[in-house]
């Protein structure tokens, strides 16, 4: 809602302008009779822009009481009762909780405020509802000037801004809480020096009676002006025990936030009119049934913002799918083309060699017989490693000769099923072989076991064939020794190597 549309409504008049991109149009003024109300018509027809109405009547008033603390429907019930007791008359009011004591019962502070004369709003009020015209709030001059004084530090402090349609209007803010205000006509410029000491000091006798001014303390009035009013206001108001004036330059307080408005005189009109743009409080007077068109307006807006989202959401959602199978498509195409040549490959390869197929269980068959062979007839390498390193331990052995043999025959692997029975084959390697230090037969004997024992640490079964020395029962020393054909160190072994299933 960045265009609206601002009134400001005096006893008389009705000021209309429009507020855009931080901007206030000119100014329109409506009389308060038939003509300024066919003219108000006329104005309104042509905009659809959300309305704010601030008001700067005499018949405000405000009543401050201490209410129980109490929550929910009760204090709903309660609040109504305290309006309909003050203020039975008019549709135009409103309560406002200040704060809560710290003591006893820690009771609520409640300012009660309402615009008793309806009658000044209700035709123009009229006009807006008739036209359709979303209502955001009827909102009071006094009720919009809190963030004027926020930054000034006096407690007590009193307010004075000079509207030329409304006149001297004064806001009592204790400890930065509204308390309490009153308009004074004031047309005059001229007359806006005088009429400020002497509203201002009736002002802080009034206070001092309703006991909202705290004995003793000074009263600091504030007031907006122009720096050309300044120099006169200066002249009639003189500070003593019970007042302080200070003094706010318009221009300056509109820079501040952030009024464009070049301001020729201390009228205030335009800067509550930006202000409430701007900064528009919370609380006002409209009743619910006045501003129901604005909540529909802003419930409308709210469906076309999430209908909007949900549309942007399922529009992407709808083209990455898109994209996705855009790229799956691509990825099905890459994949047939591939299996195409594939395909056209193996027709080829089948033409290029048509008995090369087998069947499943033929190929398990050779796998198995491919596996046994293994097993059957090891590289050399194999079953000689665990040979090579005992001949390294026993360096004083020479090998004269060395063979081995399958113990099984060739004929056992004809067939596949009698491959796939038989086991491993075991290998038997016959050694020759001398010892290179003959010391004696009982040393060339005890070097040998101790060899047959190192081979059979790595896996080996071992036989002796032919010793230095026979030493069985059947065996002849003597006809050894006498035999000049056999040298005393050589000797043959069996050996046996299974490989390891």
């Amino acid at each position: 809602m960045n265009r609206k549309t601002l009134l400001f409504l005096s006893a008389a008049h009705c000021q209309a302008c429009v507020w855009q991109n931080g901007e206030l149009s000119g100014a329109e003024y409506f009389a308060d009779n038939t003509e300024g109300h066919e003219q108000f018509t006329a104005f309104l027809q042509t905009r659809r822009d959300p309305v704010f109405l601030l008001t700067d009547l005499v018949e405000e008033d405000f009543r401050h009481e201490t209410v129980p603390h109490l929550r929910g429907s009760e204090r709903n019930e309660l609040i109504q009762r305290k309006l309909e007791q003050y203020y039975r008359t008019t549709p135009f009011r409103q309560a406002k909780t200040l704060q809560r004591s710290k003591d006893g019962r820690r009771d609520d502070d409640m300012l009660f405020s309402a615009l008793t004369n309806p009658a000044l709003i209700t035709p123009w009020l009229n006009i807006i509802l008739a036209l359709n015209n979303p209502l955001t709030g009827i909102y009071s001059l006094p009720g919009i000037s809190a963030p004027l004084v926020k930054n000034t530090p006096s407690d007590c402090l009193l307010l004075l801004s000079w509207e030329k349609n409304a006149g001297l209007r004064q806001t009592y803010f204790d400890a930065k809480q509204l308390r309490f205000s009153r308009l004074t006509p004031i047309n005059d410029r001229s007359a806006f020096g005088a009429a400020a000491r002497a509203e201002a000091s009736r002002t802080q006798q009034y206070l001092k009676n309703l006991s909202l001014l705290p004995p003793g303390h000074e009263l600091n009035v504030t007031i907006i002006c122009h720096a050309n009013d300044r120099g006169d206001l200066e002249a009639n108001l003189i500070d003593d025990s019970d007042m302080h004036y200070t003094y706010l330059d318009i221009q300056e307080l509109g820079q501040r936030i952030g009024s464009k408005i070049n301001y020729a005189d201390s009228d205030a009109t335009l800067l509550f009119l930006h202000l409430l743009a701007t900064q528009p409080p919370h609380g006002h007077y409209a009743p619910a049934e006045h501003t129901h068109l604005l909540k529909l307006l802003r419930l409308r807006r709210s469906l076309l913002g999430i209908s909007a989202a949900i549309l942007t959401i399922t529009l992407l959602w709808s083209f990455f799918n898109v994209r996705e199978y855009l790229l799956l498509k691509d990825e099905s195409q890459a994949l047939e083309s591939q299996s195409l040549q594939l395909s056209q490959q193996a027709r080829q390869i089948i033409q290029n060699f048509p008995n090369s197929l087998a069947s499943a269980s033929d190929m398990k068959i050779a796998v198995i017989l491919s596996r046994n062979l293994d097993n059957s007839f090891p590289p050399p390498q194999i079953m000689l490693e665990g040979l090579s390193k005992s001949l390294d331990i026993f360096p004083s052995i020479r090998i004269d000769k060395l063979s081995w043999q399958t113990s099984v025959a060739q004929e056992a692997a004809d067939t596949a099923s009698a491959v796939a029975t038989q086991g491993g084959a075991a290998q038997i390697i016959l050694l020759n072989g001398e010892l290179m230090e003959f010391t004696g037969y009982r040393g060339a004997l005890d070097h040998l076991e101790r060899f047959r024992q190192a081979l059979t640490q790595h896996g080996y079964s071992v036989t002796a064939l032919t010793l230095p020395l026979d030493v069985s029962p059947q065996g002849s020393i003597a006809a050894e020794t006498c035999d000049g054909s056999i040298k005393p160190a050589q000797f043959s072994l069996r050996i046996l190597w299974r490989a390891k299933i």
